[in-house]
């Protein structure tokens, strides 16, 4: 799409609230011009062929078209409030001649108008109370006082009004209830459209991760086959050095395990799941000991005042896997930007909280790295900070002045004591 469409889109789209306020603003104009015509002409006939007062005759006009307006914004009280001329106006006229009884052609328009926008506006019960109970006082008021002769042209004239209204009143009931239902569909189109398009992120972001498996697996894979054949192709390797290519080969494939194992979360299309216990707390130690076989000086701080044999700590599968992945992402990034670097992996249990803390020393080659790659995002950080924050806690992370760089995590823990729950 070029810029000259956008911007014609644009224009359209920023214009539609003003054509639909015009919109809106030409049929209040429309409607109260004909409740003004409505009350003229009533008030006129109530006048010259029903022989009303002026005050008594202008008063039911504007009572009876005021209950019109009323009811396009309070539909109940509106269309209670048209009775009250409907039945009070048969009462105090006198017609003169031929003049239509017992209501005049215009009081007839503005109560079936009434009924139209209850039934436009309310539930179906409204519209109906109203047609019935206005049938109702037509056929009362030709019947005041027994007379001995009914006019025919009264009778005729409530059957009239009764069937126009009543056509009229289902026609405006049929039309709100096609109005809610095509409300209620385009709602669930809308909401379908949002599940779909849910649905196509989810399945998006699956076949990037089984395109990232693919991508990463290989290279391990090679990585762990490698590591595992080079005393085969190297036979005067020393017992050292073939320890270390195991101890990769091994690291390796605890790597594709786990990243099997994520990948298994996220497959939409009914595979099976990998059942495997996640690794925890107690897997801190293994951690630690592949950290030291890639030539990190790591130290374990354990305070046996808060964890000792006599006290146990009920940490959740979650909590353990969330400290275990920030711990090896913390001592990921001390391999990366700090190699040589001296660390010290400490872990405590405080006021009901896991702390655990990955602090290094400084690294005359991680400055050098940390200026050769400035524009790192440091995604490795704000993925342990979301980690940590999922289950409850926090994750600090801040430079040290001896130029060491710390990791502290705060996860929330249940402690059981030898004599009960502390």
């Amino acid at each position: 799409m070029t810029a000259a469409k956008r911007l014609d889109l644009a224009t359209q789209m920023a214009a539609l609230p003003q054509l639909r306020l015009k919109k809106i603003s030409w049929a209040w104009l429309g409607f109260i011009t004909a409740c003004v015509a409505l009350m003229a002409v009533g008030a006129s006939l109530n006048v010259n062929l029903y022989k009303m007062m002026l005050p008594f005759a202008l008063g039911m006009a504007i009572l009876h078209t005021g209950s019109l307006a009323l009811t396009v914004v309070r539909p109940v009280p509106g269309a209670l409030l048209s009775l009250v001329p409907l039945a009070i106006m048969p009462l105090v006229s006198s017609p003169v001649g031929s003049a239509p009884m017992p209501f005049s052609v215009v009081a007839m328009v503005t109560q079936i108008l009434v009924m139209c926008v209850a039934g436009l506006k309310s539930h179906w019960a409204l519209p109906a109370v109203t047609w019935l109970l206005s049938t109702f006082i037509g056929v009362a008021v030709n019947y005041l006082g027994e007379p001995t002769e009914v006019p025919l042209g009264s009778e005729m004239n409530v059957v009239v009004f009764a069937s126009v209204a009543g056509g009229l009143m289902v026609a405006a009931v049929i039309t709100q209830q096609w109005q809610n239902i095509r409300q209620q569909l385009l709602a669930e189109r809308t909401l379908s459209a949002e599940e779909q398009s849910m649905r196509r992120l989810a399945e998006e972001r699956a076949r990037i991760a089984r395109e990232l498996h693919d991508v990463v697996a290989h290279g391990m894979s090679i990585v762990v086959v490698q590591a595992t054949t080079a005393q085969y192709r190297h036979p005067d390797l020393t017992e050292s050095l073939k320890q270390e290519f195991n101890d990769i080969a091994a690291n390796s494939r605890r790597a594709m395990t786990e990243m099997r194992s994520m990948l298994g979360a996220l497959r939409s299309d009914g595979a099976a799941r990998d059942l495997s216990p996640k690794p925890g707390l107690t897997d801190i130690p293994q951690l630690i000991a592949a950290a030291r076989t890639a030539g990190v000086a790591v130290s374990i701080d354990l305070d046996s005042d808060s964890i000792g044999a006599d006290q146990a700590v009920d940490v959740s599968e979650v909590i353990g896997l969330t400290a275990y992945r920030i711990a090896q992402e913390a001592l990921s990034n001390v391999i990366r930007h700090a190699p040589g670097a001296e660390v010290t992996v400490s872990l405590r249990a405080i006021a009901r909280t896991l702390q655990l803390e990955i602090s290094n020393g400084p690294s005359g080659i991680g400055a050098v790295l940390a200026q050769l790659d400035r524009t790192h995002p440091g995604q490795g950080l704000i993925g342990m900070r979301e980690r940590a924050s999922i289950v409850g806690g926090s994750v600090l992370c801040m430079p040290l002045s001896n130029g060491g760089f710390t990791v502290t995590a705060t996860l929330p823990l249940v402690t059981v004591g030898t004599g009960g729950a502390q």
